[in-house]
């Protein structure tokens, strides 16, 4: 069985005024080899351990955590993943927020859905091309039930639509999964040249970054 592996991450926040963040993105890591990934960030996580050197948020953390990272270990934890880029494709969906029509400001997941059906298109084309019979849906993000549910039902509608194979679709914790971690260093590097034109880990890792798509660009109105 041929096993395609996508992880989804979210980066920004869903506070639709000027206090909050300007872009929501989602970032896909796709992958056919999800443990040459999480292999050696396992054992990344291990070398740091003694004397501290991954810094003292790990203590109560315990896993790789972007934003929280100090930069030392954030240079480490790329360096491993580039080491493996080769192993992996990334593509995103932007938004940015003050063009998003008002009806997401009330119905958020309806923005997750619309922004999920295009990073699907980009994800699941190598789905097609390469002749995957199973893919496996993984999101980093624990959402309460009800939401979970309304984002099960349509994301399974969406890999149906764009994958036309089976799947399983998965919501896991990402300290537990390595992958995750990865996506979410990813989207980091994204998120920060959009939301504060930092492009300094995004120049690391541009060459495996394969869509960027602002979804809102041709919009002109701005609702705040």
């Amino acid at each position: 069985m041929k096993t395609l592996y996508v992880f989804i991450d979210e980066s920004g926040n869903f506070d639709f005024s000027t206090s909050g963040t300007k872009y929501f993105i989602l970032t896909a890591l796709s992958t056919i080899h999800p443990y040459d990934i999480g292999s050696p960030l396992l054992k990344h996580r291990y070398d740091l351990l003694p004397n501290y050197a991954c810094g003292t948020g790990m203590e109560e953390r315990g896993y790789f955590h972007a934003s929280e990272d100090m930069q030392a270990v954030r240079d480490s934890v790329f360096t491993i993943l580039l080491k493996n880029g080769h192993q992996m494709r990334i593509d995103s969906v932007v938004a940015q927020k003050n063009k998003a029509n008002p009806m997401f400001h009330s119905q958020p997941v309806q923005l997750y859905l619309k922004m999920g059906a295009a990073l699907l298109k980009y994800s699941f084309n190598r789905a097609t091309w390469q002749g995957f019979d199973h893919v496996v849906l993984v999101f980093s993000s624990l959402f309460e039930k009800k939401k979970r549910g309304i984002l099960k039902q349509a994301f399974k509608s969406l890999i149906k639509t764009y994958a036309k194979t089976t799947f399983a679709l998965y919501f896991h914790d990402s300290k537990f999964d390595f992958c995750n971690q990865a996506v979410d260093y990813f989207g980091w590097a994204i998120y920060r040249k959009w939301e504060g034109s930092d492009v300094r880990s995004y120049d690391l890792v541009k060459h495996i970054i394969k869509s960027e798509f602002p979804i809102f660009a041709k919009g002109t109105q701005l609702f705040y």
